[in-house]
């Protein structure tokens, strides 16, 4: 008669305790690189959404400038009123500051928000030469800078009403 020797396979207590070490070194290593990049990640997506906002505002105060009406005796730009934080055409359209957000001006309506969370708007008038400051007769405005400060981001773009080609 044979006698026959069972084997058990397995993990020891010893080598069960080195695995559980290991693995705990390593997660207490990877994970302030998870959360580091995990932050970098939500930092890029809001100054992303706030890019795209403001980027948006612009596009649609680049068409209000452009589209102005032409003014009073048929020269210059059409503005009924113009401060550094407000221009209202002689149509009625416009763009203003009103608090934190920044609003279109629709003529017979209600002003519909381009962009939320404004910390500053600024419009520049510039003469013919491109340096004058017009601000004291904006009617002869031949460029409209717009400078849109929001959450550490500062956007600025150049619009050149058309009512002056053919002038």
């Amino acid at each position: 008669m044979s006698c026959s020797r069972i084997a058990y396979h397995g993990f020891t207590l010893l080598e069960m305790i080195a695995a559980i070490v290991v693995t705990s070194v390593i997660s207490v290593t990877l994970m302030p690189v998870v959360a580091g990049a995990s932050d970098s990640y939500a930092s890029a997506r809001d100054v992303r959404n706030s890019t795209e906002r403001v980027a948006f505002a612009l596009d649609r105060i680049i068409r209000i400038a452009r589209e102005a009406p032409i003014g009073e005796g048929g020269t210059g730009v059409g503005i009924a009123s113009a401060t550094q934080s407000k221009v209202v055409f002689s149509d009625g359209t416009g763009i203003e500051l009103s608090g934190t957000t920044l609003e279109m001006l629709v003529p017979g309506g209600n002003p519909v928000p381009l962009c939320f969370d404004v910390d500053s708007f600024v419009i520049q008038y510039f003469g013919e030469d491109g340096v004058a400051d017009m601000i004291l007769t904006p009617t002869q405005s031949h460029r409209l800078a717009f400078t849109i400060t929001t959450e550490n981001i500062e956007m600025s773009v150049l619009a050149y009403p058309r009512v002056w080609i053919g002038q």
